[in-house]
């Protein structure tokens, strides 16, 4: 087996020597059919991780593409970019390796001036594929001079499909790069083409011209330059409420939705209500997010993407009825258990050891009730709405459990990045549980232990860049209170406290600054867990109240 898969290397090897000397040939036909040749062979091949990889990583293969993009005819052109779209499609290594050739961003720029519009409908193909999910060469793109006003050109001037993968450049580039997105709002005309083209009377251009437009709304930079724009209102709110049918249809609505709310400031939020089918199907989204799928084969979003638009949404009380109709707190649930899952090995091997070795012996489960008034090995034994494993669930949480039980160094010392899908989940969670229902809803699935778990795992931890959850949050208030009255002798301070010494705005500064996402979780376990008791309590009482209400009745008889 393994001599016929080396004969197998060999023979690829030889044909990629003779199709890199052909694309150089001075015969534009003979060329342009080795081009054909190797886009044929690269498809025969696109099951075949390593083969593929064989042939993007040969230099001479790739000159040779790069050769043919400069001087080749139109035909050449043409092929030698659906070589890059067949060697790249979700390969990052050539993704990389051909697109970081030298001089291969500026033959594709090339095309995209100079070429006819079949030859620059394949030069937006390669493109898109070599951006698909790689940051870096997301940058890379942007940053060639020239690139972006290229795309920009192609959109403006071409119709149908071509139109179509010249915004999916934007939409890539903008979705894996910050920087990216600076570069492309910044180009002269790209947010008048897509605007333009979310007026069009097909869904597919919408649906793109909605994705280019939500991706750029998340970058915090961009987002002012946006909301000066007639962006909002003349394509985010027209794609919000049209009509339609499908799927593109659907997650335009969506991503229009989606864009709008980043970009709205916190009181327009508080006044913003949703429809239950719009959300439903972010929600939808998200679940395929935290899969690593596509959702239903139209289109790959993140997480983050995803979940920043339904927590902030959850600011206004009606969309969280809403969000709660539509599977939100499973979801979340979901969410948050992956990453503790994850996490979890950060945790010593002992812990683990013991756990697994204890977590049924009556020694474990008398030391870990401690976190939510009730053990996790008290959870449900059934999967519950989120699909959360229980046996997984028990297991995972108990080992952050047992490691905060016996004082484990959790992170050596050092400070640990807590993903902004984390905070954002909490936030969401913190605005939900105002809700009665929803907070119903969250003692039912067990969620008290999950969030002193992400409590525990988070506490070394900080957000990269801007985190959502603050100290305006409900639940902070009673720690913040506590606070404050240091700074009181009425209400329980003393002459040489040292609080008494910190101006009330400093203080607050203070207050807001030890905010972190392991406080607020910690604050909400400990919200749900006070409900969840006095629940208990009001129903023993009630049964008690019924008791003696038959006892003291005298029965009615004949």
């Amino acid at each position: 087996m393994q001599s016929q898969v080396s004969g197998q290397k060999t023979a690829i090897q030889q044909q990629i020597e003779k199709l890199a000397s052909l694309m150089c040939s001075e015969d534009p036909d003979q060329a342009a059919e080795a081009a054909k040749r190797l886009r044929t062979l690269s498809m025969e091949y696109r099951e075949d991780d390593e083969i593929r990889f064989l042939l993007g990583s040969s230099y001479p293969l790739r000159q040779g593409i790069r050769y043919l993009l400069v001087n080749g005819s139109d035909m050449s052109r043409y092929w030698c970019c659906h070589c890059i779209v067949s060697l790249s499609h979700k390969h990052s290594r050539n993704q990389t390796a051909i697109a970081n050739h030298p001089g291969l961003m500026e033959a594709i720029l090339g095309v995209l001036q100079q070429g006819t519009a079949v030859s620059r409908g394949a030069a937006c193909s390669a493109l898109v594929e070599s951006t698909f999910r790689n940051a870096d060469n997301a940058l890379l793109v942007a940053k060639t001079p020239g690139m972006m006003q290229g795309v920009v050109s192609v959109m403006q001037s071409s119709v149908g499909d071509v139109k179509d993968d010249a915004a999916g450049v934007l939409r890539n580039c903008s979705n894996y790069s910050k920087v990216a997105a600076e570069v492309i709002v910044k180009t002269p005309g790209v947010l008048d083409a897509l605007i333009e083209m979310g007026k069009g009377q097909f869904n597919s251009d919408r649906f793109t011209a909605m994705g280019t437009i939500q991706n750029l709304s998340r970058c915090e930079s961009v987002a002012p330059l946006l909301c000066k724009s007639r962006v909002i209102h003349d394509a985010l709110l027209p794609c919000l409420h049209a009509n339609g049918m499908g799927e593109e249809h659907d997650v335009m609505r969506a991503e229009a939705l989606m864009a709008i709310t980043n970009l709205s400031s916190e009181e327009e939020l508080r006044n913003l209500e949703v429809e239950g089918t719009i959300v439903a199907v972010i929600v939808q989204m998200l679940r395929c997010a935290l899969k690593n799928q596509a959702w239903r084969d139209v289109a790959w979003y993140d997480s983050d993407e995803c979940l920043r638009p339904l927590a902030l949404l959850t600011t206004n009380r009606k969309n969280c009825e809403t969000l709660q109709s539509v599977g939100i707190i499973p979801t979340l649930k979901d969410l948050l258990f992956r990453w503790i899952e994850s996490e979890s090995c950060r945790l010593l091997p002992q812990v683990r050891e013991e756990t697994e070795t204890q977590i049924f012996t009556r020694n474990i489960r008398s030391k870990i009730g401690l976190l939510a008034g009730k053990s996790v090995n008290q959870v449900s034994e059934a999967k519950d709405e989120s699909g959360v494993d229980a046996d997984r669930f028990r297991q995972t949480l108990s080992q952050w459990e047992f490691a905060e039980l016996c004082n484990f160094d959790l992170g050596g010392g050092s400070q640990s990045v807590v993903p902004r899908e984390v905070d954002l989940a909490v936030l969401a969670l913190v605005n939900l549980a105002r809700q009665e229902p929803c907070l119903k809803e969250m003692v039912d699935l067990d969620v008290v232990p999950l969030l002193r778990s992400v409590a525990i795992a988070s506490r070394n931890g900080t957000v990269v860049g801007r985190q959502f959850c603050t100290a305006e949050l409900w639940v902070m208030e009673k720690r913040h209170l506590a606070v404050s009255m240091g700074q009181h002798l009425r209400l329980g301070s003393n002459p040489h406290c040292l609080l008494m010494a910190i101006d009330a705005p400093v203080l607050w500064m203070i207050i807001q600054n030890s905010c972190t996402v392991s406080a607020v979780a910690d604050c909400l376990a400990e919200a749900l867990d006070i409900s969840q008791r006095q629940g208990q309590r009001g129903e023993r009482r009630s049964l008690l109240n019924a008791a003696a209400c038959s006892f003291c009745t005298p029965s009615i008889s004949g």
